[in-house]
């Protein structure tokens, strides 16, 4: 221990000692810190072969710093320091000081009052400082929380040094604007009255420069992890960088933090080359000391950027299918490095069952699929990622209750009503780390963890940050702001279009010119350095086209990529120089690369070594087309001919030979096309083996023939790619049948579904088949009218649409023959994306027609598809799952059950107004002229809101309103299948208010009373061939003998419009009851014919409906008296033989 230097007075001694011993009393302050110069003991140094640094022997202080050789200055603090903050108290600690070698001094500093030790070194390693809190003890009742030490000045420059400036960074997230700040703070620099916050700090002379790093953060903030002040002192100003607070044990954690409280120097000269110093140089030396976030030395290989989509139960991008894709993409780019994020990896899907992170979705492949993408994928460059929520849970979770979240606290409101996290007790109790932990055993291979909407900054950041980086995982974010320290990627940013203009990515120079090279989290389209970003092709945002993601991948990503292989060194206005001589520059005007004088790209053209470090081959990207002559690397001399290759996703496809003259190469390129430059020819493409964990050889047609993978019988087949750059099987013209199959083996025991895309016309059959044991199960559909709705679906805006078969594998069979079949005919028939899987089938007791209780559903909401309501968009139906009491009446105030039976319901929560769900022949035929019984289960939180609908083609036959129902009730309806075949039965949110309604248990009997629907209607069919337009339906009825009267507006009358009668709920004035009686229920494209169903229980007599309505512009009036509402009635309306009044046509016009 060091009380003093031999070489000091004994007057000076004694006054040491005298102090020491006030010291040891260690009283809190509590007041503001002491800057007046106080007696202590001689100043030690450590030092290095590089550094020499004086210290305090009496505090942890660092006073300056001296370079060895060039004798040049940096400084610390050069007043006393004497005081810490504990928990945000000031204490004057007595301090013991050792020196273990010339390179490292020790303080224990003692805080008697509250039995608190805290010990930390000061060492020097080459050119750096560090400063590291070792340990702290506890030894009384007071826990540490935080710890501090303001104004520890590690770092410093005075104004009377020749250059003296400062840089720093906080966090901007717009487009525009910056969030940093440079300075000269010689002569006299403005002042600070107290300490201001940076992210990222330097100081710098003309001849050192340097940077303070930190693992400081508060518990709401990272945004004072580097304190910057700059004070007046004796004969100079002093501008210093010190940390910020340090979090040692965060409120409401029972254990210290597993990292401890430290800060580093680094100091440098001119350590980019340019003869300079300034900032530039101590960025540079700042990378010796900062943290590298986990993956950040992956960033710069991600250059293809994919978002499979998963929602609302329809699992339309299984995991077999993205392994399909990522092969296919893999192709397409000559295996460049991808970066895949699924987006509704569990329960049904995106922002489904969260935060369940073990829950892997069943639909999309569950675990066992999900660890054959990533384990696979692996092969073919391509990281994988999952999408999860730590800020928000949903009750149908397991680890859904209200000591997780608070259920007054309403969050993220669309399939179901989400709940606010309380994240401090996730992280406390270890349950966030346990499900976490939960993901890793069941997919061990998982490469990143993209956190969404997590908002929290400080301490909850970090330590959720910390849990996933402790399974190995990289972290990515979707916001720039609330995961600096250790993100690696923002959704924000990378996806340049979605979202605000204002949180976009972290806009800093000095950020980016640190950690270009480590992340994806920065201000995209930078005229030099570029940015990544998506234009992804598998659902998210409803995106679809492949080759737009191509176009992005090469257009815009390789050069950004090609360039974030080489840390930067330099950055001027115009020029940016990176290591190993590859220089960015548009002072022409053109965005000009560069690598040790050899361009590598100019404007929209390239030819890029890749990798970047092996340069084996070339990348060659023209946005106009034409011919253009480039310089070979120097890693390519001596070549004396080359070959080129266009990619395509089969692959590469030769060119030919491209002849060197003089070190250069000539190619003649099509616009928007990516090409592959090689020195020697290359090998046949490999077999992607598409289906790899679906059973099935090539199910989605990838390949581009049928060639050893579909067995082909019959004519008019054949692959054919489609606008979106999906691959298709289509038969077309054939005289007779023709049949695609393929055998699956190793299938054990068991029952089993097929199903597969299907689009079909004008009467042509289209088949799937599923043969085992000697049995065929089929279904066919011979009509596709109605558009696919889902968003995140490839085949959303066509008319493709799943068909299923589910079939048994007896026992001592272990295979089963999946065939495509079509009928003879001219119409096209297209079918995609075949998949077989285990399920179990509904009981089926009393052999009903048709049963289904959602309990194991292979896919969607079958037999339902997406109706029109809300277009194509993410549907807020889905599938519900149970998890009492939260899921159920009474939860919360909860209205119905979400689950009415076993452990699945169809849920439809707070949809949008129209036809929400149907059948489709393939998937619940009901044959001509055949009577048939539907009845199911259902609750309806709201009276009206929702109504049971039967159709023909594309039209609404009939809609009957739903009661309200809060326990589960049965609904039965008799149809009758009409003539054309085209039947069915759906779902339709009849109005605009609130409220849920859940479905289960539908069966499907033959028999019944037959002709339709059997609640008394009125049909009004469109019999004139003009155009009827301000149609006004009136109704005036009798109901318990009260008159009742309504009106309800059509206008055009060019649809199908559904309405009820009720006269529940009126007003009575002067005898007469008037209210929303008559109201539309919904509408849809398709005949013109307005359905109006009775929905009132109680008689409903003397009916008088009365048309208005224009012709030409021309208004047209008739009546039609209807005695007792008991029964159906159909009417048309026409304009014809009518006779002109006083300015109105009259006549037999409703009839």
């Amino acid at each position: 221990m060091f009380l003093r230097g031999a070489t000091h007075s004994r007057t000076a001694l004694l006054v040491v000692l005298l102090w020491s011993m006030l010291l040891a009393s260690a009283v809190p302050s509590g007041g503001g810190w002491s800057t007046a110069p106080m007696a202590h003991a001689a100043s030690q140094t450590i030092a290095s072969a590089q550094m020499t640094v004086t210290v305090d022997d009496q505090f942890p202080r660092v006073i300056d710093y001296t370079m060895a050789g060039s004798g040049a200055k940096l400084y610390g603090q050069d007043e006393t320091l004497t005081q810490v903050k504990i928990n945000g108290t000031a204490y004057t600690p007595a301090v013991t000081f050792a020196k273990p070698d010339g390179a490292t001094a020790q303080y224990a500093m003692n805080i008697a009052s509250i039995g608190v030790t805290v010990n930390a070194t000061l060492k020097v390693v080459g050119s750096m400082l560090e400063f590291k809190v070792t340990g702290i003890t506890e030894s009384g009742a007071t826990k540490v929380n935080t710890f501090e030490i303001p104004n520890q000045n590690l770092l410093s420059v005075r104004s009377t040094q020749t250059g003296a400036a400062f840089a720093g960074s906080v966090m901007n997230t717009a487009v525009t604007g910056s969030g940093d700040t440079f300075a000269n703070v010689t002569g006299t620099p403005a002042t600070n009255a107290s300490a201001q916050n940076y992210l990222y700090g330097f100081v710098n002379t003309n001849q050192l420069a340097g940077g303070l790093w930190t693992n400081a953060v508060s518990e709401s903030s990272e945004a004072g992890r580097v304190k910057k002040q700059t004070v007046s002192r004796t004969g100079f100003y002093r501008t210093g960088l010190w940390s910020g607070e340090w979090i040692y044990r965060a409120n409401g954690m029972t254990a210290p933090d597993a990292e401890l409280p430290q800060a580093k120097v680094a100091i440098a000269a001119d350590a980019n080359g340019d003869s300079v110093v300034d900032w530039q140089d101590g960025a540079v030396a700042f990378r010796s000391i900062m943290n590298n976030p986990q993956g950040a030395d992956k960033v710069k290989s991600w250059v293809v950027q994919r978002v499979p989509m998963n929602f609302g139960s329809q699992a339309t991008n299984p995991f077999t299918k993205t392994l399909d894709e990522t092969k296919r993409m893999n192709l397409a780019t000559d295996g460049l490095g991808q970066f895949v994020l699924l987006k509704g990896y569990g329960s049904e899907g995106h922002d489904s069952g969260h935060p369940d992170y073990g829950d892997i979705g069943k639909r999309q492949g569950g675990a066992a699929e999900l660890n054959t993408l990533v384990n696979s994928g692996h092969a073919y460059n391509a990281a994988f990622g999952v999408h999860i929520n730590a800020t928000e849970s949903y009750p149908e979770a397991k680890a859904f209750n209200e000591q997780l979240v608070n259920p007054a606290s309403p969050g993220w409101d669309w399939l179901d009503a989400s709940y606010y996290n309380n994240k401090r007790n996730d992280a406390s109790s270890g349950n966030r780390l346990a499900r976490l932990q939960s993901l890793k055993a069941q997919a061990p291979n998982l490469d990143f963890i993209y956190l969404d909407v997590w908002y929290t900054k400080g301490w909850d950041a970090r330590r959720i940050g910390g849990e996933i980086n402790s399974q190995g995982w990289t972290l990515a974010t979707e916001f720039p702001d609330d995961h600096e320290y250790n993100a690696v990627w923002n959704h924000w940013a990378v996806d340049y279009n979605y979202g605000g203009q204002d949180i976009k990515g972290y806009s800093s120079q000095i950020a980016r010119f640190i950690r270009n090279h480590q992340k994806d989290t920065w201000i995209a389209r930078h005229p030099l350095l570029g940015g990544t970003e998506m234009d992804d092709y598998e659902g998210w945002q409803g995106r679809t086209g492949f080759d737009d993601t191509v176009k992005m991948t090469f257009g815009t990503n390789l050069p950004t990529k090609y360039v974030q292989h080489f840390p930067i060194l330099k950055w001027t206005t115009n020029t940016i120089q990176l290591e190993q001589g590859v220089t960015v520059s548009d002072a022409t005007g053109t965005r000009v690369i560069t690598k040790n004088g050899v361009k590598v790209l100019e404007g929209n053209k390239y030819l890029l070594p890749w990798s970047p470090v092996t340069e084996d081959k070339l990348y060659h990207w023209n946005g106009i087309g034409g011919g253009t002559t480039w310089t070979l690397p120097a890693s390519w001399s001596g070549a004396s001919a080359a070959k080129l290759y266009r990619l395509s996703d089969q692959g590469r496809v030769l060119v030919g030979d491209l002849p060197v003259s003089g070190g250069t190469i000539t190619i003649n390129a099509t616009a928007n096309t990516a090409y592959v430059v090689t020195k020697t020819a290359s090998g046949a493409v490999p077999a992607a083996n598409y289906g790899e964990g679906s059973k099935l050889k090539d199910p989605g047609f990838n390949q581009g023939n049928l060639t050893n993978t579909w067995t082909v019988a019959g004519s008019g087949a054949s692959v054919v790619r489609s606008a979106r750059g999906d691959y298709e099987l289509k038969v077309g013209t054939a005289a007779g049948a023709t049949t695609i199959s393929q055998n699956v083996t190793g299938l054990a025991p068991g029952t089993y579904y097929a199903s597969v895309y299907v689009s079909t016309a004008s009467g042509r059959k289209a088949y799937l088949d599923a043969t085992s044991g000697g049995t065929t199960t089929s279904s066919y559909a011979d009509s596709s009218l109605w558009s696919n709705y889902i968003s995140a679906d490839a085949k959303r805006d066509t008319t493709m649409q799943r068909m299923y078969v589910t079939f048994d594998v007896p026992s001592g069979a272990n295979s089963a023959t999946i065939a495509l079949r079509t009928d003879g005919g001219s119409a096209a028939v297209t079918f995609d994306d075949a998949r077989i899987g285990a399920t179990t089938r509904t009981p089926n007791p009393n052999n009903a027609y048709f049963v289904q209780n959602f309990e194991d559903v292979p896919s969607g909401l079958y037999p339902f598809i997406k109706g029109p309501a809300g277009g194509v968009n993410d549907p807020r139906t889905h599938l519900s799952e149970l998890h009492a009491p939260y899921t159920q009446k009474g939860w919360n105030g909860k209205a119905i059950d979400d689950v009415i039976a076993g452990n699945w319901s169809v849920k439809a929560h707070s949809e949008a107004q129209g036809l929400l769900l149907q059948t489709i022949p393939q998937t619940l035929r009901f044959a001509p002229g055949t009577n048939y019984t539907v009845s199911f289960q259902y609750e309806n939180q709201t009276e009206g809101a929702y109504a049971f609908v039967v159709g023909e083609g594309t039209a609404v036959v009939s809609a009957t309103p739903f009661a309200a129902a809060t326990a589960p009730t049965t609904y039965t309806q008799a149809i009758t299948g009409s003539a054309g075949g085209n039947t069915w039965v759906g779902i339709q949110k009849a109005n605009g208010s609130a409220g849920d309604f859940v479905l289960d248990d539908l069966v499907v009997t033959v028999g019944g009373s037959g002709g339709g629907n059997t609640t008394p209607r009125i049909k009004i069919t469109k019999t004139d061939s003009r155009a009827i337009t301000d149609l006004t339906i009136k109704a005036e009825f009798m109901v318990e003998n009260a008159p009742h009267r309504d009106d309800a507006l059509v206008g055009a009358f060019d649809q199908s419009v559904a309405m009820s009668l009720s006269a529940r709920n009126g007003t009575q004035t002067g005898g007469v009851w008037t209210g929303d009686f008559l109201k539309e229920t919904g509408r849809t494209a398709g005949a013109a014919v307005v359905t109006i169903e009775k929905t009132d229980t109680r008689p409903i007599t003397a009916i008088t409906l009365t048309a208005e309505f224009k012709i030409d512009g021309a208004l047209h009036r008739d009546t039609h008296v209807i005695s007792s509402f008991d029964q159906s009635y159909d009417l048309t309306l026409t304009g014809a033989n009518g006779t002109l009044v006083d300015g109105v046509w009259t006549g037999d016009f409703l009839k």
